[in-house]
């Protein structure tokens, strides 16, 4: 059985669980090191091959960092991430 992809209720679930996990300073924002850390752990959950010091991953977790950081103020906010997760798929 295939998994379901996550929809946005779910995701702001899962992010709102998780979140304080991965901001290790508890500013409530996720800077660039805690939400590589976070997109890691994703896709070795899904890509148990994916290494964090491969430069592929290197290059997908900037442009993910990217992508995620709408306001461009160099931290990922809950809403920011929530938004993030829910587009991938």
């Amino acid at each position: 059985m295939a998994a379901q992809p996550a929809t946005g209720p779910q995701v702001a679930q899962v992010v709102n669980q998780e979140f304080a996990t991965y901001d290790k300073d508890g500013d409530g924002v996720l800077s660039a090191k805690e939400f590589d850390t976070w997109m890691v752990a994703l896709k070795s959950a899904s890509d148990p091959s994916a290494k964090a010091t491969s430069p592929a991953t290197k290059a997908w977790l900037n442009k993910a960092f990217a992508q995620a950081d709408t306001d461009k103020n160099k931290k990922v906010s809950k809403s920011e991430l929530t938004g993030f997760l829910s587009q991938q798929g």
